[in-house]
C-alpha cells in the first residue's frame, strides 16, 4: 500500500486495501468497517464543503467516545478543514472560550450539551451545530441529515506540514491554548508507537481514554487506524466493561493511567474473563509500583511500557522497555526514535547527566505552535525545541526520569523536593489508590510537602505507618510532615490533579485530622 502522508488518507486508503475489515466497533454493539468508515468520512467532508468556503475553518467536536467522533474527525479533515475535539467535561463557559478562541462555525455534540451551551449563551462563533441524537432543538442538523448526501470524490489535496487538529492543553496555569499539530505531527507518532508498542495491522485496541486527549485521539484512534488495526470504542470507563470488552473482542493493545491498572489488579473475578490476547499494556501520567507491575505479569500475557508525553508532542516522547518495567519503574523510558531530549539549567544551559533540570524535546511530533498565541508560542517553542515545563534528570544511559512539574517543585529551607519522587514511594504503599505530594507554607523551611491520599475501596490507611514508610526510603526532608486523607483528588477536565486546589485545602483546613 502507497504511503499514508495525511490524517485524511487513513480511512480512504485502507477502504481500497482491505474495505470489509471492522474498523471500530462500540461498547454497544455498533461497528464500522474500514469502507463504511470512508464512506462516512466522505459524505460529512461533502456536508462541510456544502456549508460555503472553508480551507482552514475550524471544525469543533465534543462528544465521547462514539462512531460520529471519528467520523467527523477524518471528515472535517479530508474537507480541508481543522478539526477542534473538544472535553466534554468542560462547563458551558469553558467550552465557550474555546469556541471563541478557535473561531469554530461549525460543532458537532449532543442534544444535551447544545442546550447548555447555547442555552448559557456561549456559542462563540458557531453557525451550524449537527447533533448525534434524533431529537433536534432549535436550528441544529442531525447527524444523519449531514451524512445525506454523496460522498465527495476523494479527500482534499493537504501537505503534511498543514494543520490538520487543534488541541487545547488543560489550562492549569490560565486559559487553554490550542495546540496546532500538523499531519506530519501525527503521522511521525504513529510510526513511534510501531517503534516501541509495535503496532500493526493485526491489533485491536481498547480506546478507554477519551478522544478529546492526545492518547487517546494519537496513540490509540489514529495510530491503531493507521496501522490497519482494529479500534473498541469505550463510551464511559467502567473497569467491568474494560474487563468484559477485552474478553469480548480479543483486545490486544491498552493504554491506561495506572490507577484504572490497579484497579483491574484488585478484582477477584479476573477467571470469568479471558484476557489472554492482550499484548501490550502501555501506561502513563503517574508511577506504577511495583506491586501493580507483579501482578499485571501474572494478569496479561503482555509487555508493559511506561510512556510520557504532553499535548505539546502529539503524545509519545519516551517510551520504557517492557523489560525495565519493573527494575526502572522510576522512569519513562528512552526518547522515541528521532527525538532528542535535553535537560537544561535556569540559564538554558545543556546539563550533563544525572543531573536535574528542565526537559527539552525536539523532533518531528513537536507542533508548529499555540493558535493565535504567538507569545505563548515563543516562552515555549525556540529553534526546534519545546520547553516541557516538567523537572527531570537524564541518566548516563538515556533513560529519562520525571520529577515534578517545575511550578510545582517544594522548596524546603533551600532543599528541592520533587513531587513525583515522593509520590513513587507513597503509591508502593499498600492499599493506595493515589496520592499527591504538595509544599505548603512553613515559619522556619519556607515550604514543606504535605501528602494527600485516596484509599483504596474498603482499605483504611494509618497516617503514622506512611510517614514511617517513608521514612526508610526518603531522605528526613523529603517525609511529608502530613499525611491527609481524601475520598478523591481534584482533577481538571484534561485529568491532570489540580494541586493549587490542594494546597488551598489544607490553608483552609490547617493541621485538623492530618494525621
Amino acid at each position: 500500500m502507497p504511503e499514508i502522508r495525511t490524517i485524511a488518507e487513513i480511512p480512504f486508503m485502507h477502504a481500497r486495501q482491505r474495505g470489509e475489515k471492522t474498523a471500530l466497533v462500540t461498547d454497544r454493539g455498533e461497528s464500522l468497517s474500514y469502507a463504511a468508515l470512508d464512506e462516512r468520512t466522505r459524505r460529512f467532508a461533502a456536508f462541510l464543503r456544502s456549508l460555503g468556503p472553508g480551507a482552514g475553518e475550524r471544525v469543533a467536536i465534543l462528544l465521547p467516545n462514539v462512531l460520529e467522533f471519528v467520523v467527523s474527525y477524518f471528515g472535517t479533515i479530508a474537507a480541508g478543514q481543522v478539526a477542534v475535539p473538544v472535553n466534554y467535561r468542560l462547563s458551558p463557559t469553558e467550552v465557550g472560550y474555546i469556541l471563541s478562541d478557535c473561531g469554530a462555525r461549525v460543532t458537532v455534540t449532543t442534544a444535551g450539551q447544545y442546550r447548555k451551551i447555547a442555552g448559557s449563551g456561549e456559542s462563540g462563533s458557531v453557525a451550524t451545530w449537527v447533533l448525534i441524537d434524533e431529537e433536534i432543538p432549535g436550528k441544529a442538523v442531525t447527524f444523519a441529515h449531514a451524512l445525506d448526501r454523496p460522498p465527495c470524490a476523494a479527500p482534499e489535496g493537504a501537505e503534511p506540514d498543514d494543520v490538520a487538529c487543534l488541541m487545547y492543553t488543560s489550562g492549569t496555569t490560565g486559559y487553554p491554548k490550542g495546540a496546532m499539530l500538523s499531519h506530519r505531527n501525527k503521522m511521525f507518532n504513529v510510526d513511534s508507537c510501531r517503534a516501541t508498542l509495535g503496532y500493526c495491522d493485526r491489533d485491536i485496541g481498547l480506546a478507554s481514554i477519551p478522544l478529546f486527549h492526545a492518547t487517546g485521539l494519537h496513540s490509540q484512534l489514529v495510530a491503531l487506524l493507521a496501522c490497519g488495526g482494529t479500534v473498541v470504542l469505550q463510551r464511559e470507563y467502567d473497569t467491568r466493561s474494560v474487563l468484559e470488552l477485552i474478553s469480548k473482542h480479543k483486545v490486544t493493545a491498552l493504554f491506561f493511567v495506572p490507577a484504572i491498572y490497579k484497579l483491574i489488579s484488585l478484582r477477584k473475578d479476573l477467571a470469568d474473563y479471558d484476557l489472554s490476547t492482550v499484548r501490550v499494556a502501555a501506561y502513563g501520567g503517574a508511577p506504577m509500583d511495583g506491586e501493580t507491575i507483579n501482578a499485571l505479569r501474572g494478569i496479561f500475557r503482555a509487555d508493559l511500557h511506561n510512556a510520557y508525553g504532553l499535548t505539546e508532542c502529539t503524545s509519545l516522547a519516551t517510551v520504557l522497555p517492557s523489560s525495565m518495567a519493573l527494575s526502572r519503574s522510576d522512569s519513562v523510558g528512552l526518547p522515541v526514535p528521532g527525538v532528542d531530549a535535553e535537560v537544561r539549567g535556569p540559564s538554558g544551559e545543556a546539563l550533563p547527566p544525572g543531573e536535574t533540570g528542565e526537559l527539552y524535546l525536539r523532533g518531528p511530533n513537536i507542533v508548529k505552535g499555540y493558535f493565535r498565541a504567538p507569545e505563548k508560542s515563543r516562552e515555549t517553542f525556540s529553534g526546534g525545541w519545546l520547553r516541557t515545563g516538567d523537572v527531570a534528570r537524564i541518566d548516563a544511559d538515556g533513560l529519562v526520569s520525571i520529577l515534578d512539574r517545575v511550578k510545582d517543585m517544594i522548596n524546603r529551607g533551600g532543599e528541592k523536593i520533587f513531587g513525583l519522587e515522593v509520590e513513587n514511594v507513597l503509591y508502593a504503599f499498600p492499599g493506595v489508590a493515589e496520592a499527591a505530594i504538595v509544599g505548603v507554607p512553613h515559619p522556619v523551611f519556607g515550604e514543606v510537602p504535605v501528602a494527600f491520599m485516596v484509599p483504596m475501596p474498603g482499605r483504611r490507611i494509618d497516617p503514622d505507618e506512611v510517614r514511617d514508610f517513608c521514612r526508610k526510603r526518603l531522605a528526613d526532608y523529603k517525609v511529608p510532615v502530613e499525611v491527609r486523607m481524601t475520598d478523591r483528588l481534584p482533577r481538571n477536565p484534561g485529568g491532570k490533579v489540580v494541586k493549587k486546589q490542594l494546597r488551598q485545602q489544607w490553608l483552609e483546613n490547617g493541621t485538623q485530622g492530618s494525621r
